[in-house]
């Protein structure tokens, strides 16, 4: 089974929703220009509110990066589907703290 196929099968909305709901307040003090740029990208904004808030800048060259826990694959990558967002909010939640 690919990385993403692993994700998939591990993401739980309620689990995200309350995981990124921890980011809210956070989030509100992001600079308005990361957020717009964000939204260009195509990030949606419950997971660029938690990349943001957990590495700023950042974020942005890391969305762009091929990734060894996600198979090699680029975040950016993961968002081409609603399947591969889901996967992508999985492993967002498995990354160290």
């Amino acid at each position: 089974m690919s990385m993403k196929g692993i994700y998939s099968s591990e993401f739980d909305q309620a689990s995200w929703d309350s995981f990124s709901k921890l980011f809210e307040e956070l989030g509100q003090k992001l600079d308005p220009a990361w957020v717009e740029r964000a939204r260009l990208q195509g990030i949606p904004a419950d997971i660029s509110r938690v990349l943001l808030c957990e590495m700023g800048e950042y974020a942005f060259e890391w969305m762009a990066k091929d990734i060894p826990a996600l198979g090699d694959k680029s975040p950016a990558a993961y968002l081409k589907t609603e399947e591969g967002a889901q996967a992508l909010r999985a492993a967002i939640m498995r990354m160290p703290r």
